[in-house]
């Protein structure tokens, strides 16, 4: 048996998937890939964004929180 780290960022208004890493392991780039993509395709929001975690370790990391300030994402 083989597992697979899925790593979606999904619009909780609407459930759709924003973006998503995936990988054979879990690794700080493939989350970071995936938030990059997010920030991307929902730059053209005229509202404040805000990105929730499960606050794993991933999402602790300080370049995903310093990548979140940056773009001005809570």
């Amino acid at each position: 048996m083989h597992k697979l780290y899925l790593d979606p960022f999904m619009d909780m208004c609407n459930g759709e998937i924003l973006s998503y890493g995936i990988d054979q392991r879990p690794s700080a780039k493939n989350v970071m890939d995936a938030l990059d993509k997010a920030i991307k395709i929902s730059a053209d929001c005229p509202y404040r964004r805000t990105f929730h975690s499960d606050q794993g370790w991933a999402y602790q990391m300080k370049a995903y929180s310093h990548r979140l300030k940056e773009e001005r994402i809570f």
